[in-house]
């Protein structure tokens, strides 16, 4: 299986050089090149070596141009989180928007209501 665009695509989205990455791997950036180019066979513990300075799983990595429902969107940041948003093609974003609306709504009226609770517990409301 050819994984080099996978791998092209998610360091530029990290904006990661190829320098840096064949500094992370400890390899040279003929190797690290050869690897993007899909010029020799990568061994596990080279993938595995590269989805940790990406962020990913290897079967993020591999499943990366999969067809999907949705828009992937890949974030990452540098105390170890990481993840996938999916937008789903086909939902009407101005009823999300409402229903949102509607959810702060309800929230915002709930605020009074315990705030007079509160008050006749005489359990004092430290903000």
């Amino acid at each position: 299986m050819k994984i080099g665009k996978n791998i092209i695509e998610i360091r530029r989205a990290h904006k990661y050089t190829e320098e840096f990455m064949a500094d992370e791997l400890k390899i040279s950036v003929d190797e690290y090149k050869s690897i993007e180019n899909d010029d020799v066979d990568i061994t596990l513990s080279m993938l595995d070596a590269i989805c940790s300075v990406l962020s990913l799983t290897p079967v993020e990595l591999l499943q990366l141009n999969e067809p999907t429902n949705g828009i992937k969107n890949y974030f990452f940041n540098h105390s170890d989180n990481s993840g996938t948003n999916i937008k789903i093609q086909g939902i009407d974003q101005k009823e999300v928007r409402k229903a949102y609306k509607e959810l702060y709504s309800e929230e915002l009226k709930r605020i009074p209501k315990l705030e007079k609770l509160l008050r006749e517990n005489n359990i004092p409301i430290d903000f």
